[in-house]
């Protein structure tokens, strides 16, 4: 499933794949934003935003790769 520039703004839906990626899902929940789309430690990544504010209020962000991320899958929202 191929994700560009052109998604920036639309949502997906994340599972964990590890520990680590399942505490994250069930902390901030499995809907997120696609703020940005770029390489992140040298692989096309895309950033996102968590749907669900955290415990401070805040929201959540981080870099998913776009291909075989260690930590989460995920599929675009319908």
């Amino acid at each position: 499933m191929a994700v560009t520039h052109r998604d920036v703004g639309t949502w997906i839906t994340m599972t964990g794949k590890t520990r680590h990626g399942k505490n994250r899902i069930q902390q901030h929940g499995m809907k997120w934003l696609i703020m940005k789309v770029a390489s992140f430690q040298g692989q096309p990544a895309m950033l996102l935003r968590s749907f669900d504010r955290t415990d401070r209020g805040d929201f959540d962000s981080r870099w998913v790769h776009l291909k075989d991320d260690k930590d989460f899958e995920w599929s675009k929202t319908p």
